[in-house]
């Protein structure tokens, strides 16, 4: 791996990270902010007399919506956090490599002396940076200004979400840059990786309605991020564990070998 590809990387994403990542923690200081006023609004009640399916359009499956974890998952970590996230590793992961093809500055850094994998091995490196930023800037907010909210999760639930987190984080970044280290334009990308994971939000909001969707929910990604039963129950299944890091291992390897095998131009 180049070290210097990998700082020029960070580098030239400084700003957009930054940004996000602000937006993150401001996000999560609001969230924890309001939690002690959320009891008192009927808003509880409201949300538990809500439909399934309009539950699972804003990305929660959580039941006890009066609990922390219902809270957390239905008003941040559910569709929310997953929008800005998503967005921000799939915005990386484009410009990491289709960006530059499109430009033209893949050959002439090519042309330098890096080869094919120190280059794409710092690209994935910069997104596993990338991906642990967004991380610490969401679930470090909660943990430092948490307990001044009445919001104590402990370690161990802390542990879950950082791990949890920053795996399903990868995960979608990952499979951007799969997509991004075979294209030759930077639409393309972008269009598949937004369109599958709509398709996932979808199939997981219809999976309360429908036997079909229902079938296909052991494959969506979304199943695997249970920020509500983290919280709850300070535990998560171990085919959370097993799935998110299939997913990474197996998306980082694609993109190694499509970058390896693919034309610079």
């Amino acid at each position: 791996m180049s070290w210097a590809i990998l700082r020029a990387t960070l580098r030239q994403r400084r700003w957009s990270m930054l940004w996000y990542s602000l937006g993150l923690m401001f996000y999560s200081w609001v969230m924890v902010w309001f939690w002690p006023q959320f009891g008192e609004t009927g808003y509880v009640e409201l949300l538990e007399n809500m439909p399934p399916e309009l539950i699972a359009l804003l990305g929660s499956s959580a039941e006890d919506f009066g609990s922390l974890g219902g809270y957390f998952e239905t008003e941040y970590l559910g569709l929310m956090w997953i929008l800005i996230v998503s967005s921000a590793v799939i915005l990386y992961s484009v410009k990491a490599v289709a960006s530059e093809v499109v430009a033209g500055t893949l050959e002439l850094t090519l042309a330098q002396p890096v080869s094919r994998a120190s280059f794409i091995l710092a690209r994935i490196a910069g997104l596993i940076v990338v991906s642990t930023l967004l991380t610490v800037a969401t679930f470090g907010t909660i943990q430092v200004f948490g307990p001044m909210y009445g919001i104590d999760l402990g370690a161990r639930t802390f542990a879950l979400l950082y791990g949890a987190g920053f795996l399903f984080i990868l995960a979608v970044g990952g499979f951007a840059l799969a997509l991004s280290a075979g294209a030759r334009d930077v639409g393309r990308p972008v269009a598949v990786a937004g369109g599958v994971l709509g398709a996932m939000w979808l199939a997981h909001m219809l999976a309360e309605v429908s036997e079909v969707a229902k079938w296909f929910e052991p494959f969506n990604l979304l199943k695997y991020w249970r920020p509500a039963e983290i919280i709850n129950d300070r535990t998560v299944g171990a085919e959370v564990w097993w799935v998110l890091t299939g997913v990474v291992v197996t998306s980082l390897a694609v993109t190694f070998v499509r970058f390896m095998r693919r034309d610079v131009a």
